[in-house]
């Protein structure tokens, strides 16, 4: 008896070639982008540490003259700008918020995944015209259920109004994660006697944290850049967020603190850029995840 033996080559892939001028157009192409985007931030920067006699020049004024920190410190007294007191209020509100809207839709998420049926499909349909509402078209019916719940002037009614903004597409996202993480997964823990509940806390949870971590910061974020909801229900000084004390400070009677207000816009920048630079990773996998397999 004979026996054949098929041999073949083996095919590596083509490496491309390199191309220097296509490589030094694309980094050209990066660079006039990303200083056409921070420039704008870079001269504010800069700006909130010079006095108000200096901002309005022809060209902006990138020199050392009059540096100094008095605008960050009006900013951040009492009896100028209070951004501690913004700070707190801001931070704690999209702290709450990112915390509700994680711990429910790491539940709901899971639920839309895994199970199949009319109700789920009801849900998906819920979900997609509720991203085709917007914002002006609800906002009289939320000050009225506000001030019928005496939540007025309240952080409470921000955290509720932003879990409606970020739910829809925070499920969606967590849907598509869970439906990137095998089945099998689930199977051989139940095999093993674990339960529905000591499996998704014991298993899936853990495999999701890129996820969570990408709805946590999107809703941070989002509500950490709301401005008409704050303006419309929050006024007082337990409840308005940082935005509403900037504005406030822009439409005041009088001589505007123009270095103030920068040295505030700087300064409500920082955290939104420090919480992003952190996660960053975790982010764009959490997103890229959710997207591709939902």
């Amino acid at each position: 008896m004979t026996t054949s033996q098929v041999t073949g080559e083996v095919i590596t892939p083509r490496k491309q070639k390199v191309r220097p001028l296509e490589v030094l157009g694309r980094y050209t192409a990066l660079f006039v982008l990303m200083a056409f985007l921070l420039l704008p931030a870079a001269w504010m920067a800069f700006s909130s540490l010079k006095p108000n006699s200096m901002l309005f020049g022809a060209t902006p004024d990138f020199s050392l003259e009059g540096v100094s920190l008095d605008n960050y410190r009006w900013a951040l007294r009492p009896d100028g700008m209070d951004m501690g007191q913004l700070l707190i209020n801001t931070f704690s509100t999209n702290l709450m918020s990112a915390l509700l809207t994680t711990a429910f839709c790491a539940v709901a998420g899971y639920g839309l995944a895994r199970y199949k049926g009319g109700l789920a499909r009801a849900l998906v349909a819920f979900l997609v015209i509720s991203q085709m509402i917007q914002g002006p078209m609800i906002m009289v019916p939320w000050y009225q259920i506000a001030a019928t719940l005496d939540l007025i002037n309240t952080r409470e009614v921000l955290v509720l109004i932003y879990q409606t903004l970020t739910i829809p597409a925070a499920i969606w996202l967590m849907a598509g994660f869970y439906r990137a993480i095998p089945v099998e997964l689930e199977e051989a823990a139940a095999m093993d006697g674990c339960s529905k509940l000591g499996t998704f806390w014991r298993i899936i949870l853990p495999l999701s944290l890129p996820g969570l971590a990408a709805i946590s910061l999107y809703a941070f974020i989002l509500g950490w850049n709301d401005y008409q909801y704050a303006l419309i229900l929050t006024s007082s000084e337990y409840s308005k967020t940082l935005q509403i004390g900037i504005a406030q400070v822009m439409n005041s009677i009088g001589a505007t603190n123009w270095g103030g207000i920068l040295a505030a816009g700087t300064i409500a920048v920082i955290p939104a850029v420090i919480l992003f630079s952190l996660v960053q990773k975790t982010l764009i996998s959490g997103l890229t995840a959710g997207s591709v397999k939902g």
